[in-house]
């Protein structure tokens, strides 16, 4: 088949018998359809030369300076290229041997190949390279000789892979073979690592490396070199397993710390989710603490469990079922955790609650259960199963067409009803330390429940139902809101108590006893509010006005004294061989308190103020601008007067303070204020502090807390040089005394960002015939600033003015190593110190094989030990 040529000439062309031959300064040529229009595999080549087409042994062209060859299978760029249209073969190489400019360069899709020599098939897209690099994701190939069988596979001999660029090879992998798959796979055999060109002894016979991170794969987690000052651990590697991918919802983790001592820790770690629907995980926790050699006089071994359950479901759109399920020895968190506030735990809460809404939202309900271990007296806890519902307030008489501010008294009332189920197992052993009943043998068995506890309370119950009445507007006022109220409450028990007092032993003996009891009480409230402004046009500076702004309330509150005979609910006993009698409430340790004791006839008095000024500001041109300052968000004070109480009427006076005057600065305070005068056992008595001339108040207590945060800095300008030396080490020059290059790379500028957290606290109490209790400290957190463009540090600090200590604090530091990242972190102070190093490769393809798996839709992995669980925080 003939097959035109056009070319476009600008300078001059010369025909002969056998050679056709255009030379130009800018040329190009296509190879066309007989039609003219271009064909959808057509080859179209150019050059910036000159171009030669030879037709005495088939159809060749041979292209200079600036060649390009365009096909569906991929394009070559190199500075010759030699054609063979009849084999559909080029054929390209640089212009001189050490020209690196016009070094020929095969782009594939996201596929370059690099190579000294370029022999390809643009039909049957096989390939042969020489000397050649292959930029594969994010990483580089570079081999000896690299053939391309067909579009998925290329095979490498002497190669080397790494994700450093080619100019300058920090660490690699060589390998004899190498093979790349759909150019997301790579395998090697005869492997060996090298960093800064020194083999390291470790022979790899065959291995993979995962070159899409975008897949989920399984593999290694990342190592953690570590040291413990605690129970002589000594040195150790943590956070050795293994990471499984089995699927998008389904993940699992086993790792592990051991030390030099023998001390080791296990934790298996399962992860499930399914977007909408549920999610959740299982951690179960072992670790063998072990103190010095098992020779030594003083050896100890101390093993200790743990087991977390967390799932969460959404089993409808209104309804929900959660479980938080934490089970662990009493030293576990103390031994294996790096958190401050794990380490200070002395409980273990496990919840489990289902909640449901009406559609409409008429009504909620809940129910849960709740188990409590407490570390310090080795007592249990089951709170439930346990019930609450709940009906939507509603408005009877709420008339929605009324005008906006013309709405009857009536139109405000609002009812409300509630209740709840409760039911209560405690489990708190006289021989804390050791008996050997243990809770769930106490909890199937009542008669074991009874031996070791000496307690007849074994399981308790208890129905509590509420009403409520509310009016929010009692009169038309504008000015004056008056506020109503009436609650009721009824309580259902299966049981109550009776007590006795027995001459013989001198004591009260309590008995139980087991029928249906049930209580009710009120109380009923009345409140009036409003508020009042006082404006001052005084002008200050740029301040042409103040406002203060004062909300006082006043209310009322009665209750009966439930305690009476006419109740029922409270009854006297004797309480020694006198005759002294005391009133005691027959509900005593139930679920539900009951009805409370004494009469409540009390008047509640409550002021808020809040100080403003008008800021007016004028430019150069005249034009005026208004903002509003608060000088005092809140300052408020607050008592109450009881005028049923036979004695100390008046309660404490309370106050409390806000302000965010200070732009960024946070400031409260609050103080606690008594009225009356103390006795010698330190209780207050009735008699006011001014009767004896000296004070009106005494201060109980007081906080003050201040906080702040600050940020700077607008970036670093990393200045890259625009040639890098390749490191050789057989170049002594590198090692000259005197560097040729000093003084010609200019002076990087740092702006780095930083920024950090102030918190400053100070609090005072008061104790009776004693130093008042003092806590004074200061915080800084989430300090973090960049020493140099890849230095970055971050800490927290804080000292205590008081213990004269430093808190708890721990160092880190981050360094960006071109293709590494080294990482160290260090706690100095504390009674738990220790240090981590950690030195992996930044690439995400490495870092799939030994550090950070994908995230598989938000199942996570824990790459690094202050990520591990509750051990570390989470």
């Amino acid at each position: 088949m003939a097959i035109p040529l056009s070319a476009q000439q600008t300078d001059t062309t010369a025909v002969t018998t056998d050679t056709t031959q255009i030379q130009e300064d800018e040329s190009s040529s296509q190879i066309r359809s007989a039609g003219g229009s271009i064909p959808k595999d057509a080859v179209e080549f150019q050059s910036s030369d000159s171009l030669i087409i030879d037709f005495t042994e088939g159809k060749k062209a041979f292209l200079f300076g600036k060649a390009s060859v365009t096909h569906t299978s991929g394009q070559l760029k190199a500075g010759e290229i030699n054609m063979d249209i009849d084999n559909s073969t080029v054929e390209a190489r640089t212009l001189t041997p050490n020209d690196t400019l016009s070094r020929p360069v095969l782009t594939r899709d996201s596929e370059e190949i690099k190579s000294t020599r370029i022999l390809f098939n643009y039909k049957t897209k096989k390939g042969k390279f020489e000397e050649a690099q292959v930029k594969i994701s994010e990483g580089h190939l570079i081999g000896s000789k690299i053939k391309n069988i067909n579009e998925n596979e290329v095979f490498i001999q002497d190669g080397r892979y790494s994700t450093c660029p080619p100019e300058y090879l920090y660490y690699y992998i060589q390998a004899q073979r190498m093979k790349v798959v759909d150019q997301d796979e790579l395998f090697f055999s005869n492997a060996q690592l090298y960093i800064l060109d020194i083999p390291y002894p470790i022979i790899f016979p065959f291995g993979y490396v995962p070159t899409d991170i975008e897949q989920k794969r399984s593999g290694l987690l990342t190592p953690t070199y570590a040291f413990q000052a605690q129970n002589d651990r000594g040195l150790g590697l943590q956070n050795v397993g293994w990471f499984q991918y089995f699927n998008d919802n389904l993940t699992g983790q086993v790792d592990g710390d051991i030390y030099t001592s023998g001390t080791f820790y296990l934790n298996g770690l399962m992860q499930y989710r399914r977007t909408d629907y549920y999610n959740g995980r299982i951690s179960l926790g072992y670790s063998n603490d072990r103190g010095m050699e098992p020779t030594d006089p003083d050896f100890t071994e101390n093993i200790e469990k743990s087991l977390s359950v967390q799932h969460n479901q959404n089993l409808s759109p209104y309804a929900s079922l959660s479980a938080n399920v934490n089970l662990r020895t009493a030293e576990f968190n103390r031994r294996n955790s790096y958190n401050i506030n794990d380490r200070a735990e002395t409980n273990s809460n496990s919840k489990v609650s289902y909640n449901y809404r009406h559609p409409e939202n008429l009504f909620t309900f809940s129910t849960n259960a709740q188990v409590v271990q407490n570390f310090t007296n080795y007592s249990t806890r089951v709170s439930g199963p346990s019930a609450n519902f709940r009906f939507k307030t509603f408005s009877p008489f709420q008339n929605e067409n009324s005008p906006a501010g013309q709405t009857s008294w009536y139109e405000s009332i609002n009812l409300s009803y509630n209740n709840t189920l409760r039911s209560r197992f405690e489990f708190d052993p006289i021989d804390a330390d050791s008996s050997e009943i243990t809770f769930f043998d106490a909890l199937t068995d009542r008669e074991l429940y009874e031996q070791a506890t000496g307690d007849q309370d074994y399981l308790q119950a208890g129905f509590q139902q509420s009403a409520g009445l509310s009016i929010g507007q009692l009169i038309p006022s504008q000015f004056l809101n008056v506020s109503a109220s009436a609650n009721l409450n009824e309580y259902w028990y299966p049981s109550s108590i009776r007590k006795s007092f027995n001459a013989d032993s001198n004591r009260i003996e309590t008995d139980k006893v087991y029928e249906f009891e049930a209580a009710r009480d009120f109380d009923t409230g009345l409140n009036f509010s409003t508020t009042l402004y006082g404006i001052s046009n005084a002008k200050i500076g740029n301040v042409e006005g103040f406002r203060h702004t004062l909300r006082p309330s006043v209310g009322f509150n009665y209750r009966p004294d439930f305690s009476e005979d006419r109740w029922g609910y409270y009854q006297t006993v004797q309480t020694d061989t006198s005759g002294t009698t005391q009133r005691y409430s027959i509900f005593e340790n139930e679920v539900f308190s009951g009805p409370g004791r004494g009469e409540q006839r009390s008047i509640s008095f409550s002021l808020r103020n809040v100080f403003e000024a008008k800021v007016v500001k004028r430019d150069t041109t005249g034009e005026v601008s208004e903002n509003t300052l608060r000088f005092i968000d809140n300052l408020s004070l607050s008592s109450s007067y009881n005028f049923a109480a036979d004695s100390l009427n008046f309660s404490n006076l309370n106050t409390s303070l806000s302000s965010n005057a200070i732009p960024g600065v946070n400031l409260s305070a609050s103080a606690s204020f008594s009225f009356y005068q103390r006795g010698e056992d330190g209780q207050p008595i009735d008699r006011f502090l001014y009767e004896d001339g000296k004070k009106i108040a005494q201060l109980q207590n007081f906080s003050v807390n201040a906080s702040t945060s600050f940020r700077g800095g607008n970036g670093v300008e990393v200045f890259t040089p625009e040639y890098r030396r390749r490191y050789d080490p057989f170049n002594q020059a590198r090692f000259h005394p005197i560097d040729t290059r000093f003084g010609l790379d200019p002076i990087n500028p740092i702006r780095s960002p930083w920024s950090f957290s102030l918190n400053l606290s100070y609090s005072w109490r008061y104790q009776f015939n004693q130093d008042p209790q003092r806590s004074a400290t200061i915080r800084a957190t989430n300090i973090s600033f960049n020493l140099t463009p890849k230095w970055k540090f971050s800490t927290e600090l804080g000292y205590d003015f008081i213990g004269k200590e430093v808190l708890p604090s721990e160092f880190s530091l981050q360094r960006n190593l071109e293709c590494w990242d080294l990482s160290f972190q260090i706690r100095p102070f504390g009674d738990f110190q220790y240090y981590f190093f950690s030195l992996r490769v930044n690439s995400s393809q490495i870092q799939s094989l030994f550090q950070k798996l994908p995230v598989l839709k938000n199942l996570e992995r824990s790459s690094s030990p202050s990520g591990r669980g509750r051990r570390y925080g989470n």
